[in-house]
């Protein structure tokens, strides 16, 4: 029984509309448990900051927002060293994680910390380059160089507010595609080394992004202990807008420009530095080391009979 949380509310998610919806939902958060504390971030990093001094003093830190919010407490529950679980209500624009982990909607959130059970997922442990020298962040969903971190940066908070969750992240692709400029970048894995003008190298921990609307990593499993490890060598503009709804719908990954393969570890360089985006946020730049850790983060998702 799960019924001391400490909650993390992030006011900016969801276009900034996190803060009235969390205001609807409070008085059920304060039915369902006997202790209940809340903490507001103002700011990036700010979240993981909390988790990580939360953790060890309740029965689960339950991140209230999007895809950002749910990947920062992810990361101060495992800097703690505390095995404290994730709890997760998604009312952010995209909310893919709390999806693949079985999470749905608000009111399968409240089923699971009513009376849900703890799952264990594995996490992506990143080592980059940051402002501030060389750090680590575990990213639950996907790391990604090259293009798929212009898109993330070109979907502003302004577009998701116009376009909304489905469309904000077409346009972000559109955007991307005008301003992006290929640089070499360097991928190396298991597998063997793979160099030159690559248009986007991803490690995906589950299948979808961009508010369950691309298929990035077809067949991931976020328990299955491997990375799905995506390659793409040079597009031209044209060629990346042509094939855009393969990306969309998970068939890219038989295009001849493609490599597409699981392993367990990926390092990315490149010259310049590129930016790196974790989980839907540009966070740093290469160069890049991007490794499995199975099982790592313990989180609530909804009773499921003979799960």
């Amino acid at each position: 029984m799960y019924n001391r949380f400490f909650v993390v509310v992030n006011p900016a998610a969801g276009a900034g509309k996190c803060a009235q919806r969390w205001m609807r939902l409070r008085r059920r958060m304060e039915e369902l448990c006997a202790s209940l504390q809340i903490a507001y971030t103002e700011g990036p990093g700010r979240a993981i900051a909390l988790a990580r001094d939360a953790a060890g003093n309740c029965d689960a830190v339950v991140a209230v927002g999007g895809d950002g919010t749910v990947s920062e407490v992810a990361n101060g529950l495992l800097e703690s060293g505390y095995k404290t679980p994730l709890g997760i209500l998604p009312v952010g624009t995209a909310n893919d994680g709390a999806i693949q982990f079985g999470i749905k909607s608000v009111e399968q959130a409240f089923d699971a910390l009513a009376g849900g059970v703890q799952r264990f997922f594995d996490t992506i442990e990143v080592r980059y380059g940051g402002s501030q020298g060389a750090q680590t962040r575990h990213a639950l969903m996907f790391a990604a160089a090259g293009f798929g971190a212009e898109l993330l940066a070109r979907t502003t908070a302004g577009v998701k507010r116009l376009f909304g969750p489905r469309l904000c992240y077409a346009v972000g692709f559109i955007r991307a595609l005008w301003h992006y400029r290929q640089s070499r970048l360097e991928a190396r894995s298991e597998h063997g080394v793979f160099k030159g003008s690559l248009f986007h190298v991803c490690a995906g921990n589950t299948e979808f992004a961009g508010g369950h609307s691309m298929r990035l990593s077809p067949g991931a499993l976020p328990d299955d202990g491997k990375l799905n490890l995506c390659i793409i060598d040079r597009l031209n503009r044209l060629e990346a807008l042509v094939h855009m709804p393969k990306l969309f719908h998970g068939t890219h990954t038989g295009h001849p420009k493609v490599r597409y393969f699981s392993g367990e570890r990926l390092e990315v360089d490149s010259d310049p530095k590129a930016p790196l985006a974790i989980d839907g946020d540009v966070v740093g730049f290469t160069p890049a080391t991007l490794t499995i850790r199975p099982g790592s983060l313990a989180v609530l998702v909804p009773f499921s009979p003979g799960a």
